[in-house]
């Protein structure tokens, strides 16, 4: 169990390859658990499945260090969007929701996204987690996203204060993932807040033909170890782990 809090140690840059990057090096120095590494620029920033993460400087973008727990991997993407999601609720009343396994979405729309990359060496291992909240970027007009995305300054209708964001947001995730370490996390409240809930969604699994082929299922519930509980259009249920899921 952690000593300290997640974000005791912030280093904040002006501009970064990555901030995952950044991290990778920092532990390779011996860089403390919980520490953030934050970014107001990434030339070269990535969303999951190796998407470039595109960021105008306007928007939340950073890594946590954390211990690694295999066992666990597929719950630390789904409690970091949920802590995402609880923090963008005390900016908003929108309805915000889950897509698992990691984005975050407000109607329809992609305003978070998780990143979980693994670092192991020898005899240590970390995770890392990386985090991008679109806070005053504009998405309206632009045409640099693959999927609808939106802002939370699109959202209120105002600018609102990154660093606001990234407080609320580790105060809610150090308590989480404190509960995470305990085995004490109520997964059913969680599961109520995923996007297509009880609805059939397309997703591209190994269970495909083939890659180009979309398979709809229908979202059950979110397991106990952080994998989807889903039914095929054969009414087979099958439990889906982030790692099945094709870019």
């Amino acid at each position: 169990m952690m000593k300290k809090n997640i974000g005791e140690k912030i280093y904040i840059f002006q501009e970064l390859i990555s901030t995952m990057d950044t991290s990778k090096e920092m532990i390779q120095r011996g860089v403390d658990e919980g520490t953030v590494i934050m970014a107001k620029n990434q030339t070269a920033g990535r969303g999951s499945n190796n998407r470039e993460w595109i960021s105008d400087g306007n928007d939340a973008l950073f890594s946590m260090i954390l211990e690694s727990n295999t066992t666990k991997v597929n719950l630390i993407s789904i409690i970091t969007a949920y802590s995402i999601l609880l923090t963008i609720e005390k900016f908003t009343k929108e309805k915000i929701t889950i897509k698992w396994p990691n984005d975050v979405m407000i109607d329809n729309r992609k305003i978070s996204g998780v990143l979980i990359e693994n670092y192991i060496k020898n005899d240590f291992s970390k995770t890392i987690i990386g985090v991008g909240i679109n806070i005053n970027s504009i998405h309206k007009i632009s045409k640099n996203f693959i999927y609808p995305s939106v802002s939370l300054k699109e959202i209120v209708n105002k600018k609102v204060d990154i660093l606001e964001v990234l407080n609320k947001f580790l105060k809610i995730f150090n308590h989480i993932y404190k509960k995470y370490t305990k085995n004490d996390l109520n997964l059913e409240v969680i599961s109520e807040r995923l996007y297509g809930l009880g609805q059939e969604i397309n997703f591209r699994t190994n269970y495909s033909n083939n890659k180009s082929e979309s398979n709809i299922f229908k979202i059950i519930k979110l397991n106990k170890d952080g994998t989807l509980r889903v039914s095929n259009s054969d009414t087979k249920v099958l439990d889906l782990s982030s790692s099945e899921i094709i870019a």
